[in-house]
């Protein structure tokens, strides 16, 4: 992804609001290179292509909805366990974020290219998380290997839930805890279904 310079991050604003208004596949690079205040061979001096551009504000987007997930999970009391609610709250911010949320639900293909593409980088921004919402020193008791395996497991389980129609509802943080205690607790190694501090 480009560094943080002025013109990168006018462009992936413009090109947020963009995706909003008219999608991901009908959004035209002119559009965004107008709405930025900058030329379209700007924009391809910072991204190869179009693809690249969506995958560069799908990656901001992510990044600051994980680290918002992080902080509010670091010191809140969970209702259940600690997976469970970062399983719950991380569905309801991608359906709250208005345009990850509208690629879930009119460009699912894409959204299965851009996880397969961005997969690892996908991991280390759930594993970083967990590094933050865990107790101090879990991460390291449990080793790098172990964190990324739950990391993995979080984001399959929440692709299922985001993309694949459920018999269940889905639409509330009940329903959502009710699928992740019942389909992806279980899913765990027994040693590492409750964190301990």
């Amino acid at each position: 992804m480009p560094g943080p310079d002025a013109a990168s991050r006018a462009i992936l604003d413009a090109a947020l609001v963009e995706f909003e208004r008219y999608g991901f596949r009908r959004v035209a690079l002119d559009d965004v290179a107008r709405r930025a205040g900058v030329s379209r061979t700007t924009i391809y001096r910072r991204f190869a292509n179009r693809d690249d551009l969506v995958g560069a504000v799908i990656e901001r987007e992510n990044v600051s909805l994980f680290d918002d997930i992080a902080a509010e999970l670091k010191d809140a009391k969970p209702q259940a366990n600690i997976y469970v609610e970062a399983f719950t709250l991380s569905i309801l911010r991608f359906r709250r974020h208005r345009v990850l949320n509208q690629m879930m639900k009119d460009e699912p293909a894409l959204v299965l290219e851009l996880a397969h593409r961005h997969y690892g980088a996908a991991i280390e921004r759930m594993a970083a998380a967990l590094r933050v919402i865990f107790p101090e020193g879990f991460a390291d008791r449990i080793g790098e290997a172990a964190v990324n395996d739950l990391a993995d497991t979080i984001l399959r389980y929440a692709l299922m839930a985001l993309l694949i129609p459920s018999v269940d509802p889905l639409e509330t943080a009940d329903d959502i805890r009710s699928f992740a205690t019942r389909h992806f607790l279980p899913s765990l190694p027994v040693s590492l279904r409750v964190v301990h501090a």
